[in-house]
């Protein structure tokens, strides 16, 4: 009996992957140029981290990846805050706040922002931070928030101005391809 193949993976022609590549160094550039100048925002490099995250080429799917994005984002910050008021090097408490970072976003169905949610937790609890717990979590959260934004406004402007960025990826399992003969 002969195995199955997986099904070969579409080409994208490199018209569509420049173009992606334009829109993540546009939104990326903008983002973290204006992200610097908010005064007192310590680690604005996190914007633009959190743009291209959620940045797709498809509409639908940058709204939901920033939809996740800022929700995880939400719930871990403020969990880290707790986290990092009570962390004191203590694994245990670590621990614990990640078990409920992940635990709210499953209670909450909202599964995909676990990861995120607990990567937030990570960075305000972990990371060593100049300011009180509470203004690290409301910093990471900001920069987090404005990178979403910025991808999402971005999306949206493309999307109206561009008719071509409408159509959206054709596959997962895309490869990047010459537009000549294969």
């Amino acid at each position: 009996m002969p195995e199955s193949q997986p099904p070969a993976p579409r080409r994208v022609p490199w018209g569509d992957a420049l173009f992606q590549g334009v829109s993540a160094a546009v939104v990326a550039v903008f983002c973290y140029s204006t992200a610097r100048l908010v005064p007192r925002l310590p680690e604005a490099y996190w914007a633009p981290i959190a743009a291209l995250v959620v940045l797709y080429p498809d509409r639908q799917a940058t709204k939901k990846a920033a939809v996740q994005r800022f929700v995880g984002t939400m719930l871990g910050s403020a969990i880290g805050w707790g986290g990092a008021v009570w962390w004191q090097h203590r694994m245990l408490v670590y621990g614990l706040a990640i078990l409920l970072a992940v635990a709210v976003c499953c209670v909450l169905r909202l599964e995909a922002a676990s990861r995120l949610c607990a990567v937030s937790v990570t960075v305000v609890t972990v990371i060593p931070h100049p300011e009180p717990a509470l203004w690290a979590a409301l910093h990471r959260f900001a920069e987090v928030s404005y990178g979403v934004a910025c991808a999402m406004g971005y999306t949206l402007l493309a999307d109206r101005i561009l008719p071509r960025y409408r159509r959206g990826p054709r596959s997962e399992n895309m490869v990047i391809a010459s537009d000549g003969p294969s």
